[in-house]
C-alpha cells in the first residue's frame, strides 16, 4: 500500500523531471494530424475514393425553385465519386465535411445529392462506378464565403456488419483527408444538364 509520502516523493520526482522537458505541456500528436490532398487529386478510400473539383456559396443557384431559408446560404462542391464497396450505398451524402456543418443539427448536415451529367438525384452510387456529382448543403450566412479558404474534410471508415438490418455498416468514420478549396459565387455555377 501506498503512503502519503510515497505519493508527494513520487509528484515530486516528475516534476522534477518533467519541467525541464516542458513541463506538463499538452503535446499535439503528429499521428492525429490530418493530411492535405491538393485539390483535384483523388483519396481512394475503403468506402469511397473522392476527388473534389471546385465549390461554390451563394443564394443563387441555377434553379429558380432552389432558394435558401431564411438566413441560410448554399454551399454547392462538385467532386467525382466511386463507391468503392461491393453493395450499392447511399452514404454519398456524408462523405464530405467542414465546419459550417458542425453549427447544424446533425439530421441537416447531409449533402442534398444530384448527378452533375443529368441532375438526377440518386438514392445509391454503384459499387466501381465513377460519377460525377454536385453535393449541397444549406448552411448560416456568413459561415462559409465565396473568396475565402474552405477546409473540406472526406470521410472514410471500416466496414462492418450491420446488426439491425441486411448489409453493411460503417463504423469509426472520421475525415482521413482534407482539401482547401477557394469557393466561387454561386451565381457562377452553371448546372451541365442545362447546357
Amino acid at each position: 500500500m501506498l503512503t502519503a509520502g510515497a505519493v508527494v516523493l513520487a509528484l515530486t520526482a516528475g516534476a522534477l523531471i518533467a519541467i525541464p522537458l516542458g513541463g506538463w505541456d499538452t503535446v499535439d500528436l503528429e499521428s492525429a494530424a490530418v493530411p492535405e490532398l491538393p485539390l483535384g487529386e483523388e483519396y481512394r478510400g475503403r468506402h469511397y475514393s473522392v476527388r473534389i473539383e471546385g465549390a461554390w456559396v451563394g443564394d443563387t443557384l441555377p434553379d429558380a425553385f432552389d432558394e435558401p431559408d431564411e438566413g441560410m446560404t448554399f454551399v454547392v462542391v462538385r467532386a467525382a465519386l466511386r463507391n468503392e464497396w461491393r453493395e450499392p450505398d447511399s452514404a454519398a451524402r456524408s462523405v464530405i465535411t467542414f465546419d459550417a456543418l458542425e453549427q447544424l443539427d446533425r439530421v441537416d448536415r447531409s449533402a442534398l445529392v444530384r448527378v452533375a451529367a443529368d441532375g438526377v438525384y440518386p438514392s445509391s452510387l454503384s459499387p466501381g462506378v465513377e460519377t460525377e456529382v454536385l453535393l449541397r448543403w444549406e448552411v448560416p450566412v456568413g459561415t462559409v464565403a465565396a473568396g475565402e479558404p474552405l477546409v473540406l474534410g472526406i470521410v472514410d471508415g471500416r466496414p462492418d456488419r450491420a446488426i439491425l438490418y441486411s448489409g453493411t455498416a460503417w463504423r469509426d468514420e472520421r475525415v482521413v483527408v482534407e482539401t482547401t478549396v477557394v469557393p466561387r459565387p454561386a451565381r457562377e455555377l452553371e448546372y451541365p444538364w442545362q447546357s
